[in-house]
């Protein structure tokens, strides 16, 4: 077993040094699986890669403690090891777990249920219908997320998520809306999320959000075709909790890591709780602000020891 901690800026041991020439880790955008959802100070690809294939040459189970939406989980099952990934947010574990399962999904499925989705969308819209879903209750902002026109839209979209029989595809929909909800919102990040106005922008009246939609689904459809020619052939086996590293031991068994690969939480002051509020209540993760409060309380323990619980928990459960 060879259990290690490698941060981001460390550059040691790493054969391809290059992939630190991209300090905001953008290339990530632009790569297969990746690019599906869009995450502040995203964990390079090209560095996971390289300590992986480093690191464990051998088929093995790689750990990754604050997963985040699965980088270091995806690229550990294209190399073919097992991965096991903590994720307190469930929104991003929610990421994780369509990102690594992916490969599960059939891209003629994935096809059909696109072209269901653009019969009813557009039948919806011409028509009369009145959308059954309504807006999260609890969800509550300073102006309003959308505009009437385009709140129609994303409860019609709602409407059809529902109606999706498959559970994996259904998963795949919800996950091409959330990464696509904020950008015909009235907010957006400036970073950290905050009003258009507040940023000198117009608030969006209007907005093709089917077609967003569907140029999201279309991309995730093209990168399940890719990752069929890519996984190895092999069996792997990979496991996603949402929940907090801190109670492993409840999930891993003693000896059954070989490898920790991941990038730190909240050291650069980001808020992800805050910043993915919309995407928790869109999805019904959560109902009410006290519903947060649990994952605010794990984000400020973590801040408040700068890791040390995480070195002395490692140390101690020899995972």
């Amino acid at each position: 077993m060879q259990l290690s901690l490698f941060p981001e800026t460390q550059t040691s041991n790493v054969k391809d040094k290059s992939v630190f020439s991209d300090p905001s880790f953008a290339s990530n955008k632009l790569l297969p699986v990746h690019r599906w959802i869009p995450w502040i100070a995203g964990f390079s690809s090209s560095f996971v890669r390289g300590v992986v294939e480093t690191k464990l040459p051998q088929p093995g189970t790689v750990l990754d403690p604050f997963a985040g939406v699965g980088t270091t989980l995806v690229e550990s099952a294209l190399i073919g090891h097992d991965s096991v990934g903590f994720e307190i947010n469930p929104y991003a574990a929610l990421a994780c777990r369509v990102k690594v399962n992916a490969y599960k999904l059939n891209p003629e499925d994935i096809q059909r249920e696109i072209g269901r989705f653009q019969t009813f969308y557009d039948y919806s819209v011409t028509s009369g219908y009145l959308p059954m879903s309504q807006p999260p209750s609890g969800f509550r902002t300073r102006q309003a997320f959308y505009s009437p026109t385009v709140l129609r839209k994303v409860l019609i979209v709602q409407d059809f998520i529902d109606s999706v029989d498959d559970e994996k595809i259904q998963e795949m929909f919800r996950l091409a809306f959330a990464s696509t909800m904020v950008h015909y919102s009235n907010y957006s990040y400036e970073p950290s999320l905050g009003t258009r106005r507040a940023a000198g922008k117009k608030n969006i009246a209007d907005f093709a959000v089917f077609e967003l939609i569907t140029e999201k689904l279309n991309q995730i459809a093209f990168d399940v075709k890719w990752l069929s020619r890519k996984l190895p052939r092999h069996s792997f086996q990979n496991k996603i909790v949402n929940a907090s590293f801190f109670d492993c031991q409840q999930y891993l068994k003693p000896n059954s890591v070989d490898l920790v690969v991941t990038s730190p939480p909240y050291l650069n002051n980001y808020h992800y709780i805050r910043n993915t509020r919309p995407h928790l209540y869109w999805l019904g993760f959560v109902k009410k602000p006290d519903d947060t409060k649990i994952l605010v309380r794990i984000q400020g323990s973590w801040k408040s020891d700068e890791g040390g619980r995480l070195r002395l928990l490692l140390a101690r459960s020899r995972v």
